[in-house]
Order: structure tokens, then C-alpha cells, then sequence
């Protein structure tokens, strides 16, 4: 792992090519209370049942790091959605999205529209995001 000393933000490989530009984590929140609720849900509970997630603000999105970059999320106006990997296919009609990334990598993709949409199925799943890198 290779931490940016400009920009203090966490890669695999040394010297990776990325924008140092960062966003003020509440200007992803404006007009989009809803989505702050969700995210603060999703980061207390992770941090309680799964380790501690390091935020990181870019323009794009927010990442979430344990040891590892293991899930983003997209704040909306009316949902937060959250993409993280895992190294299999996963089949519930909670999933948005489901997309082969490589042989053996997903991006799976999901709306969560209320904080109560955060429970044990979804913690698993982040969880073995979480812990997805330690495998190799």
C-alpha cells in the first residue's frame, strides 16, 4: 500500500497515477439530507461491527477505507448509492447492479433509500468487501 504525501489518500501500488483534488465531504450532502442520514447509518454501523472506514472525499465520490479502498458511495437526492467489490456474482433483488469486473471481481451496486435497509445481509457484504484484499 502507498499513501499520497500530498494528498494523504491510500493506493495499492506506489507512485499511482491520481488527481489530488479533494471535496469538502459535506458539499456531497447539499440539498440531500436523506443520503447524509443513510451514510452516517452505513459508516457507524460498519465501524462498529466491521472495522474502523477511513472517509475520503473526492469529487467523484466517497470512498471508504479499512486496509483497503472497499466500497464508494453517490449521494442522491432521494437514496445513497453505494458500490463495492466482491469476488463473486451476488443474486438479490437488492442489487442494482452486478457487473464482472475481471474472472474473479464484481462491482456490485446498491440503492439504499432508507438507514433501515442497512442489516445484516448488507453488513456481510460489505464486510467481505471489507476484507476482500487480505485474501491474497
Amino acid at each position: 500500500m502507498w499513501r499520497c504525501p500530498k494528498c494523504d489518500r491510500i493506493f495499492e501500488k506506489h507512485g499511482q497515477v491520481h488527481s489530488c483534488h479533494k471535496k469538502p465531504l459535506d458539499e456531497h450532502f447539499n440539498n440531500k439530507d436523506l443520503a447524509k442520514k443513510i451514510f452516517d447509518s452505513l459508516v457507524k454501523e460498519i465501524n462498529r461491527y466491521i472495522g474502523t472506514a477511513e472517509i475520503i472525499s473526492i469529487p467523484c465520490c466517497i470512498h471508504l477505507f479499512g486496509k483497503y479502498d472497499f466500497l464508494a458511495a453517490l449521494p442522491k437526492k432521494d437514496r445513497l448509492e453505494i458500490r463495492f467489490s466482491l469476488n463473486r456474482a451476488v443474486g438479490s433483488s437488492r442489487v442494482k447492479q452486478s457487473v464482472p469486473l475481471s474472472g474473479t471481481s464484481y462491482k456490485i451496486c446498491i440503492n439504499l433509500h432508507s438507514a433501515n435497509e442497512i442489516d445484516d445481509e448488507l453488513l456481510d457484504w460489505v464486510k467481505e468487501s471489507y476484507h476482500l484484499k487480505d485474501a491474497r
